[in-house]
């Protein structure tokens, strides 16, 4: 795992079929009650895994939504991390979460977790860290090419443009590293380049 900002972390598993990266993000603990904190992770080397041991092992595992389980049942098993996902994904769902958030809620005590309407599926959050002007993207937006975003294929969604429309409340929060699931993340002006997607 490589250090991209201060105590955040990424590994990454390029698909053929996707032509881009899946991308996961470890987070050292940011909160006296709680511990480590792992986002969509896809599988994971040996030597990354003990790179996360040596860092004090995997506490949380958070779900942005319902297609990126990814490899969050093996770091359960390995780390005995409990694994969040959004009450609205667990329905649709084969994944069994440990405790549920929804819009709104803080997980880890420092991700405000932001439900991004009308997107791939009903659950698909965004997790911003204010503090750091973090934002943390599932499916929402993924990097391709790189140093742009955009939407997944039409046929993901039941309406793309209300699927677009959607996005859109990204430009409430006040981030600058946008980190993505799929794809190459935006270490500096992610804001500037989402809102470049609307112009």
């Amino acid at each position: 795992v490589d250090e991209i900002l201060k105590d955040v972390y990424t590994w990454s598993v390029y698909s053929e079929e996707k032509k881009l990266n899946f991308n996961g993000h470890f987070i050292a603990s940011q909160h006296p009650l709680f511990g480590n904190v792992v986002i969509d992770p896809p599988q994971a080397s040996d030597s990354d895994l003990e790179q996360m041991e040596s860092l004090g092992f995997v506490q949380h595992i958070i779900i942005t939504n319902r297609d990126h389980i990814r490899w969050s049942e093996e770091f359960q098993q390995k780390f005995g991390a409990e694994i969040q996902m959004n009450t609205n994904d667990i329905t649709n769902s084969a994944m069994v979460s440990d405790r549920n958030f929804k819009n709104g809620d803080m997980i880890a005590g420092f991700l405000q977790a932001v439900v991004i309407p009308d997107n791939k599926s009903p659950g698909e959050t965004a997790l911003f860290w204010a503090d750091r002007k973090i934002l943390f993207l599932g499916d929402a937006l993924i990097g391709k090419p790189p140093g742009t975003v955009t939407l997944l294929p039409e046929e993901k969604y039941d309406d793309i443009l209300k699927a677009k429309a959607g996005i859109r409340i990204l430009q409430n929060l006040d981030f600058k590293h946008l980190l993505l699931g799929d794809g190459d993340s935006i270490l500096r002006k992610g804001k500037e380049v989402v809102s470049q997607y609307f112009n």
